[in-house]
């Protein structure tokens, strides 16, 4: 699912002339930066998210670093653009070989229904 933008959200996309803004959730207290996908800086994202075997060890080692860089509060909005691409890329990777097992959390799921409807 990908969400639409609030008019306020596009207002302020326009007044920034399309660079990239901070966002707040204030219910958690974290902020997300939203980049036009035009943007030099992720304009390859999509293309490079559907290229199969794209995933590198050179992009997981960047991706670990990044993440230390945003745990410790130093990453630049740049560098959280391309962690946003790297985490999507390598989800996709993953989903590809190795997809999460289902049926275990199924078989579950149809086990605490049985348990609740005999309560």
């Amino acid at each position: 699912m990908i969400p639409t933008l609030s008019p306020e959200q596009r207002k302020t996309l326009d007044e920034h002339n399309g660079a990239p803004i901070v966002v707040i959730d204030p219910d958690r207290q974290q902020r997300f930066v939203l980049i036009a996908d035009t943007d030099v800086r992720v304009r390859d994202l999509f293309a490079e998210s559907n290229e199969s075997g794209s995933w590198t060890a050179e992009k997981e080692a960047r991706r670990r670093d990044l993440i230390d860089k945003d745990i410790a509060g130093t990453i630049t909005v740049e560098e959280r653009a391309e962690l946003a691409a790297l985490d999507l890329q390598g989800n996709q990777h993953y989903d590809r070989i190795a997809p999460r097992p289902i049926e275990g959390a199924r078989r579950l799921h149809q086990q605490l229904l049985n348990r609740r409807g005999q309560q």
